[in-house]
């Protein structure tokens, strides 16, 4: 299965535009990918590749086997993932997430792996915002992270998940129980969400809303170290209250809602397409495992 092996390559370097850039990628040599790449070439009997300075650039016939190199690549990873088999759900597929879902995503990876034994299932943690871009490039089968209703979602399965209000955050030293948190925000060192996100913008509007001027102190894109800092009481902050986290019962932290009906942001998980088979599974247990925690309050 040489020839395969060749066409995956090339669809690496075609996506990156260089030997070296693929050589990371397939765990192969730059010298190794050149070698498979002239006797891809040779096989086919056609040139794939013009070849200038440190780069490569694609040929007319380089840009016309793309498709047709997906297509087989595509298939013969069909064919090993054994979809004939009864509808056996095997093979690999990389997942992506924020990090405040890989935590319920894990679990739910954990709960399906005795009913898939064959399912091996990638986990890569980025930011939301490279998120959609790298299931619409096919880096990731799919991921789960915050809805952004400026990214372009065409062609791709998006479902919803779940919800996570805005929530006041203090340290318990400069919050006792019955604080007042609009004058906490107005005199504790604010630590704000990144405003460039769509969960930094909700809570910049919030504020707004609110009539509330914080004193910025630091602005930071990860939520796990915004909190970590409120443990320390290096001061206040909004964020979304995150699905998995027991923030009400942390000892060093007072929780104070938002008044009325608090903004949400909304969760969902989006699908590239080309594995759905195996990615609408993975959904379809995700959905299960928060029923049953959304359920679990009210049976006790």
């Amino acid at each position: 299965m040489s020839t395969i092996r060749f066409l995956r390559t090339f669809l690496v370097v075609a996506q990156g535009g260089s030997f070296a850039a693929a050589s990371d990628r397939v765990a192969l040599t730059q010298a190794a990918v050149g070698l498979q790449m002239r006797a891809l070439e040779t096989e086919l009997k056609t040139v794939l590749f013009e070849r200038s300075g440190r780069g490569v650039v694609l040929s007319v016939s380089g840009r016309a086997l793309i498709p047709h190199a997906e297509k087989i690549v595509g298939y013969y990873d069909q064919m090993r993932e054994g979809l004939d088999d009864e509808g056996e759900i095997a093979g690999t597929v990389t997942m992506g997430s924020i990090f405040s879902a890989m935590g319920l995503l894990s679990h739910t990876l954990v709960r399906m792996k005795p009913l898939y034994p064959r399912l091996n299932v990638r986990l890569v943690m980025q930011e939301s915002s490279s998120l959609a871009r790298s299931v619409k490039s096919g880096d990731l089968d799919a991921a789960v992270f915050v809805e952004d209703p400026e990214q372009e979602l065409k062609g791709m399965l998006w479902t919803p998940l779940y919800t996570e209000p805005l929530t006041v955050v203090a340290n318990v030293q400069i919050a006792p129980p019955g604080s007042d948190f609009r004058n906490l925000l107005r005199e504790q060192p604010f630590l704000r969400f990144d405003r460039r996100t769509p969960s930094g913008i909700r809570i910049e509007q919030t504020l707004r809303k609110l009539g509330v001027v914080p004193h910025d102190f630091l602005e930071l894109s990860s939520m796990s170290a915004i909190i970590e800092l409120v443990r320390q009481n290096v001061g206040i902050t909004i964020v979304p209250h995150a699905k998995n986290a027991d923030w009400a019962n942390d000892a060093l932290l007072r929780v104070l809602p938002l008044p009325g009906r608090p903004p949400t942001r909304l969760i969902g998980m989006l699908e590239q397409g080309k594995r759905e088979h195996i990615t609408s599974v993975i959904r379809q247990h995700l959905v299960q495992l928060l029923a049953e925690k959304s359920a679990a309050p009210a049976a006790r």
